[in-house]
């Protein structure tokens, strides 16, 4: 040990005695803070990459996190507006009436002066409940206009915005027919 630990100032004939022995212990001192500052570097470095590691690892999960987010929220996107488009067909199904008892209607309505010169019966896409009516009739006038309507009027429709217009020998006749339930 007196190899590894010697007297920092070494004894000299009549010039002055050696340091005290308690100074002995300060090479020891440097030699475990030597050690000591070595083994914490060593422990902060290691700490260090682990925690590199860790960070990379998060980021990592946090990218496949959203991407996963990514394609759950088109997928649910999808099905929005899949239900949209289906809520708005099913509106339309429910506002949309069948067509043939107005014709059937129309067609028994007449009298015995009266025919059918034309008849034409356009729904509306945007709001499948209203129907556009375009009806001309020879003979009959006003009166057989009066008697068809109350047929259709019998089906539970009403007319919106109605136009009459006489010729010579036929009636022109355009409303727009709405459904009473609607």
């Amino acid at each position: 040990m007196h190899d590894l630990i010697h007297d920092l100032k070494t004894e000299r004939q009549n010039v002055s005695a050696g340091l005290p022995s308690g100074y002995k212990l300060i090479p020891a001192a440097f030699y475990l803070a030597t050690v000591a500052s070595i083994l914490l570097s060593l422990y902060f470095f290691l700490s260090k990459k682990a925690y590199e590691s860790a960070e990379a690892e998060m980021q990592m999960r946090i990218s496949t996190a959203k991407s996963e987010e990514t394609t759950l929220v088109s997928n649910q996107q999808k099905i929005v507006d899949e239900s949209k488009r289906a809520e708005a067909f099913a509106k339309w199904l429910d506002g949309a009436r069948p067509l043939q008892p107005v014709t059937v209607v129309v067609a028994r309505s007449m009298g015995k002066d009266s025919t059918i010169a034309g008849l034409s019966l356009n729904r509306n896409p945007e709001i499948p409940a209203h129907t556009f009516l375009q009806l001309k009739i020879d003979g009959g006038g006003s009166e057989q206009i009066e008697t068809t309507l109350d047929s259709i009027y019998a089906l539970e429709y009403q007319t919106y915005s109605a136009q009459q217009v006489k010729g010579r020998n036929s009636t022109d006749f355009q409303a727009t027919l709405i459904h009473k339930d609607n």
